[in-house]
């Protein structure tokens, strides 16, 4: 489990999990000429398009006091990757506040450039306004500019773990600080080295601010750039993570070449082994115009094998793509799935009605916000709507099919997908 950070200042330090090697880089990067391919904007590009519309927001002045930035290789999802103050709370509290792709919504896009380029395609930054004490946030995706809030400070959403007085950070970004290119490229070598010089798929966050991910930290007096695979489609287990420190003008200071485990792992890949419980609340039917609806509220427990007394607690790394979902009849037949009417988001789950030729699952969140669908896609594949999303407690399954189905007696039930983790859970419906 990450429980690491990263705190950068006049000097480095950096830490995190898994068994790595320290060392400060004093020769600059390696003779290799990269011919770097761009995808989306830079930091400077996309802040830039921001600030030119951000101070005409109600609530300001506006200083920024955050930035992240995403490159993913594959279909991605930050809450999968956990919170530092908890992955329900804030995947729950911030995800229902927007509406639009941000760290909390959605799978990032797809990155087809080179990290060395700097580039990415998805932007988030933080303003804060002390004189309505709010945040204001703004995204920038490919070049298409969106501002969700402004929230309040002490409000249900809360990502920030090491916030303190928000006005700190903004002062820390008021310096002078290079694109995002030059303190990618700067970092490179190190990066060339490491297992990310031949893994892929992998994800390049670049950041400065509070810290937000459980294990990635705080960063303040410069960038932190961290190379992971966590929070990818289709990886799990134990993988390669890299941290590099940098003061605003670029230069390295310190690496970590590390590892974390993406999610809670099965024995013998992961020495504190567990599984994942899914523990589901009583269930809520409704009726309409031939449409039945169970919705249910579950939680996402852990239960840890090495423990004298096994407990259950709220989990993290459970992503939607690890999971398998079956509705059983009495006699323990499998019931057909269908195509779900709601593939993307919709304002009400009404909007999900009936498909007659089978049942399909909808995750909403605790408010009741549309996140995922599970079912069969035009083509006839199983699959889930948006490839990567968390599943977090508190979330909320709902099962929908026609309402002329007899279901007295049927379950439902999810397996693991993978066999690095376990994943159990059933309900009768």
């Amino acid at each position: 489990m990450r429980k690491s950070l990263v705190v950068v200042a006049v000097a480095f330090v950096v830490v995190i999990s898994g068994a790595g090697a320290w060392w400060a880089l004093s020769q600059p990067p390696g003779s290799r000429t990269p011919s770097p391919k761009a995808d989306g904007p830079t930091l400077q590009m996309a802040n830039g398009a921001v600030n030119s519309s951000v101070q005409g927001e109600p609530g300001g002045p506006w200083g920024l006091f955050s930035i992240v930035g995403v490159a993913a290789q594959a279909p991605f999802s930050a809450n999968v990757l956990g919170w530092g103050l908890g992955a329900n709370e804030t995947t729950n509290a911030c995800g229902s506040q927007f509406d639009g792709l941000t760290l909390w919504n959605g799978t990032m896009p797809v990155f087809n450039g080179s990290f060395e380029s700097g580039t990415a395609p998805f932007w988030q930054f933080g303003f804060y306004s002390s004189a309505s004490d709010t945040i204001l946030l703004a995204t920038d995706v490919l070049g298409a500019v969106a501002f969700f809030g402004p929230i309040a400070v002490t409000g249900s959403c809360q990502p920030w773990y090491d916030l303190g007085n928000p006005q700190d950070w903004v002062h820390n970004l008021s310096k002078t600080f290079v694109d995002s290119p030059f303190a990618v490229r700067s970092a490179w070598g190190a990066v060339e080295q490491s297992p990310f010089g031949a893994t892929a798929p992998s994800v390049e966050i670049i950041t400065t601010g509070p810290g937000m991910f459980s294990g990635f930290g705080g960063v303040s007096g410069g960038f932190g750039l961290y190379f992971d695979r966590c929070g990818l489609l289709d990886v799990t287990g134990v993988q390669p993570s890299l941290v590099v420190g940098e003061n605003w003008s670029g230069s390295v200071s310190i690496v970590t070449n590390g590892s974390t485990n993406c999610a809670v792992l099965n024995y013998p890949y992961f020495a504190g082994y567990g599984s994942y419980q899914l523990l589901f609340s009583s269930i809520n039917s409704s009726t309409a115009e031939g449409t039945v609806r169970l919705t249910t509220p579950f939680q996402v427990a852990l239960q840890f094998h090495n423990e004298s007394a096994p407990s259950d607690f709220d989990g993290w790394g459970l992503a939607n793509w690890m999971t398998n979902w079956t509705l059983n009849s009495s006699s323990g037949t499998a019931l057909p799935l269908g195509e779900p009417a709601c593939r993307s988001w919709v304002p009400s789950i009404a909007d999900c009605i009936a498909n007659a030729s089978g049942w399909y699952v909808v995750v909403l969140s605790a408010s009741g916000a549309w996140i995922n669908s599970y079912g069969l896609d035009a083509g006839g594949t199983i699959g889930w709507s948006a490839p990567v999303s968390a599943l977090v407690s508190h979330q909320q399954l709902v099962i929908v099919f026609p309402s002329t189905w007899i279901v007295n007696g049927d379950s439902i039930g999810v397996t693991s997908t993978v066999a690095t983790s376990s994943v159990n859970g059933s309900l009768a419906v």
